[in-house]
């Protein structure tokens, strides 16, 4: 057969939509055992095993422990990409668009502190590969703050920021500003301790902040 023979290629499809699944199944199953289990738990064996698999199986996809924490954690933070840019979309002005993303992220991690530590807090500890930082994190992050940075340069031009707002330092400091509120939560979760005011209390106090950039 060709090349081009189609009964061919819908193997290859099927093949590679297998491969997919099989990834995938992997990588929940990593979270599922980072979640149950924590650092000391987490071994390839163990995941293995949530997976239906064999370790061999998860060393086809992954080629090392260190590998399978980075590209969850890259793909997590794709996930979070999505959902702050579709946030951001939402609205034609800059400073709405940014309490709008600080918001978004302190709902989709504050809902389920957990998830911020599987992407934030174990990568850290386990390690993240700099190809997976290069290729992907930095690149995701980028091209969200470069979205936002667009939609308040279009809002100071219409002479809606105050005179002395830098849109790319406002657009950093938004991402960092949410991941700040919402790593003080996950931390004292973690360890059983609690905060003077809500997580909610904070975020709606840290958007009254940035409103004020408004002109």
């Amino acid at each position: 057969m060709s090349d081009g023979d189609p009964e061919r290629s819908a193997r290859e499809d099927r093949r590679d939509r297998r491969r997919a699944d099989r990834r995938r199944s992997i990588l929940e199953a990593a979270r599922a055992q980072l979640l149950d289990g924590g650092i000391a738990e987490f071994e390839i064996s163990k995941v293995a095993a949530r997976a239906d698999v064999s370790k061999a199986s998860v060393y086809y996809y992954f080629d090392s422990k260190e590998e399978l924490i980075s590209d969850m954690a890259a793909d997590s933070i794709r996930a979070e990409v999505e959902i702050l840019s579709a946030a951001i979309d939402e609205h034609g002005d800059g400073v709405d668009a940014l309490v709008a993303m600080i918001q978004a992220y302190v709902k989709y991690y504050g809902e389920d502190l957990s998830r911020f530590r599987l992407v934030y807090f174990w990568p850290q500890v386990l390690g993240i590969q700099q190809r997976v930082l290069t290729g992907s994190v930095y690149p995701l992050v980028a091209e969200l703050n470069d979205r936002l940075e667009q939609k308040l340069i279009a809002t100071r031009d219409a002479g809606g920021l105050v005179s002395d707002a830098h849109p790319r330092k406002l657009a950093n400091l938004a991402w960092v500003t949410a991941q700040g509120l919402v790593s003080l939560a996950a931390g004292m979760e973690a360890v059983g301790g609690s905060t003077r005011f809500s997580l909610d209390e904070l975020c709606e106090e840290a958007c009254r902040s940035f409103w004020r950039a408004r002109a």
